[in-house]
């Protein structure tokens, strides 16, 4: 029970952390109750990405990460590769042979050994941000000995943290204003598969108008199209489609 509560706790908590460092260290503590002693939140790279800037919460031990790094490991290490292809939580040790068996998987193995990384369990996640996020807990032991209740709080942790490291620094107000109530309505529309001709017939205007429109948010947003432009105003809650 005892190991519950603190998973609730974390949870509570999440909603009060003002930094990622306090998010990083509460989570950190927290799984310590499963024999996890290091984690990290990030992106997974894909399609020769850099990991560096897609890293969240570096909660790896001192040294391990900018090795990882300089050594472009994520290139090769099947729990990175797996991460990608996986929309499953996974222990370390199941990842399929093809790609934890490679000599490139077997070398980043043997020397996260000498910073105490032997075993671990990674909770993979969808996310606006990436492709796709992961969260990989890592043990000093041999093999992690977790329940199928402990796996389901690691995930649900996991989760929170990385819903939360999203609203860290962030004000809601701060996008007031950023889009004008026509430019939500045709980003609305396109959300809802509709061409630039047929949000023209709905909204009653033209088509050059809906495209300027269109323009005008990607612009506001930062972002190169249309659907960028649709999942980063949903992700702040500009539109709810």
């Amino acid at each position: 029970m005892a190991i519950e509560a603190d998973t609730f706790g974390f949870i509570e908590r999440c909603s009060v952390h003002g930094t990622s460092k306090d998010l990083l260290d509460d989570l950190l503590q927290t799984v310590k109750a499963f024999g996890f002693e290091h984690l990290i939140l990030s992106g997974v790279p894909l399609g020769g990405q850099k990991l560096a800037p897609m890293v969240e919460l570096n909660g790896w031990p001192a040294g391990w990460f900018e090795r990882y790094i300089d050594q472009e490991h994520a290139g090769v290490d099947g729990v990175c590769i797996w991460s990608a292809k996986s929309r499953h939580p996974f222990f370390w040790s199941d990842v399929p042979e093809k790609w934890s068996g490679t000599q490139g998987s077997r070398r980043v193995a043997n020397e996260a050994t000498e910073f105490g990384i032997r075993s671990g369990f990674a909770v993979p996640m969808l996310s606006l941000e990436h492709w796709q996020s992961v969260v990989s807990f890592a043990s000093p032991l041999k093999r992690c000995d977790i329940s199928k209740s402990q796996q389901a709080q690691l995930i649900t942790m996991a989760i929170f943290a990385g819903m939360s490291i999203h609203a860290i620094g962030t004000d809601p107000a701060d996008d007031d204003g950023l889009l004008s109530d026509r430019q939500k309505e045709v980003l609305l529309w396109s959300a809802g598969g509709k061409t630039a001709w047929e949000i023209s017939v709905i909204l009653q205007i033209s088509e050059e108008t809906v495209w300027f429109h269109q323009k005008a948010a990607r612009r506001a947003l930062g972002v190169a199209t249309t659907t960028q432009a649709i999942v980063e105003a949903i992700r702040r809650r500009l539109i709810h489609p």
